[in-house]
């Protein structure tokens, strides 16, 4: 099973992980919903989305400045 690992890619500190294992991600106004294969849910504030590798499974959000 692939799932998705979810990076931050910050300008000062480069791309960092900060969730693995996801199974489901919904985006919302200013936020993004991720929720990993245990169902535990983790909510990132002011993000959007920079990319999405389906053949790697990641996910890269960046920081709304």
């Amino acid at each position: 099973m692939c799932l998705f690992k979810v990076y931050a890619d910050d300008p000062n500190l480069g791309k960092r992980l900060i969730a693995e294992n996801i199974a489901f991600i919904s985006k919302g106004d200013g936020f993004i919903k991720i929720v990993d294969i245990e169902s535990k849910e983790k909510i990132v504030t002011n993000v959007e989305i920079l990319s999405i590798d389906a053949l790697n499974s990641t996910l890269i959000l960046k920081q709304i400045q």
